[in-house]
């Protein structure tokens, strides 16, 4: 087994297939994965595409013939066209139940979903996307926001766009995306002051503070504040103190001085893929 750098912003296991397991319908599980699987069942469970449970025979390690392995899966290899040292991604479940896709397939499907994420313009569309994203990612919803808030972040700084609305010039908005992994892995509670209220609507309210707002919509750049805290960083004296990987820590107020609740901290800072051969 080997880690490389995950391309998506999860990290997944995967096991590679050989010539001769392919023509005989099997997929030999490597030692390094059988902890996963049953220790004394025949048979487990694949969800196919349409979200079916079909049986498949199983080898438990602990068998006479000291392999783990999936069999039946000929029907599998030819619809996928599988090829001789190709990657498939294993997906626990439940305790017998397993997703196996293609890693090719598998990549497309996220790279593209996560592509709509971002330019999802409302509430429905981007909890209609992130169960779609969850389902093929085997992820909570919160999860695949905290990996897209590492990703993000790792981004580099651009300079905010400017846009003509009614004739005149205002800077651009936040976009959505970014909105809603803010709410949610903030919960809409101040970075400064951890204040937060409620709408009408029953969702917390909180405002998007631009540190420089000369530039971009940078997870850097950007704090999630209550109004007040919003309304001191315009009115007020204010001194700001950045870490050397340029997040905010700490600000002054009228020589008041606050810490900075950063999420990132709580967060991995990279995605692996794990290679099971």
């Amino acid at each position: 087994m080997k880690k490389v750098k995950s391309e998506l912003p999860l990290s997944y296991v995967t096991v590679k297939t050989t010539k001769s397991r392919i023509d005989k319908g099997l997929l030999a599980i490597p030692v390094s994965l059988v902890d996963i699987f049953p220790k004394k069942s025949n048979k487990i469970y694949l969800v196919n595409e349409s979200g079916i449970l079909e049986a498949k025979s199983f080898t438990p390690y602990k068998s006479s013939s000291r392999e783990c392995r999936i069999g039946g899966l000929r029907a599998f290899y030819d619809n996928y066209q599988v090829l001789d040292g190709e990657e498939l991604v294993i997906q626990l479940l439940d305790y017998d139940k397993f997703r196996i896709i293609p890693e090719r397939i598998f990549q497309n499907i996220l790279t593209s979903r996560f592509t709509q994420f971002k330019k999802s313009k409302d509430d429905d569309e981007i909890d209609n996307i992130l169960s779609q994203i969850s389902k093929i990612s085997n992820l909570q919803k919160i999860d695949i926001l905290k990996n897209e808030y590492v990703l993000l972040s790792n981004e580099k700084f651009k300079n905010r766009k400017k846009v003509e609305k009614n004739t005149s010039i205002v800077r651009e908005s936040v976009p959505y995306s970014i909105r809603k992994i803010l709410l949610e892995l903030y919960e809409g509670k101040c970075q400064i002051t951890n204040f937060s209220f409620l709408t009408k609507k029953n969702i917390p309210y909180f405002e998007l503070h631009h540190i420089d707002p000369e530039k971009g919509n940078h997870l850097k750049n950007l704090l999630v504040v209550s109004p007040n805290t919003h309304a001191q960083f315009t009115h007020a004296n204010l001194i700001q103190y950045f870490d050397d990987e340029g997040w905010l820590r700490k600000v002054k107020f009228n020589n008041h001085e606050y810490s900075v609740f950063q999420i990132i901290d709580n967060l991995p800072k990279q995605f692996e893929k794990e290679i099971h051969f």
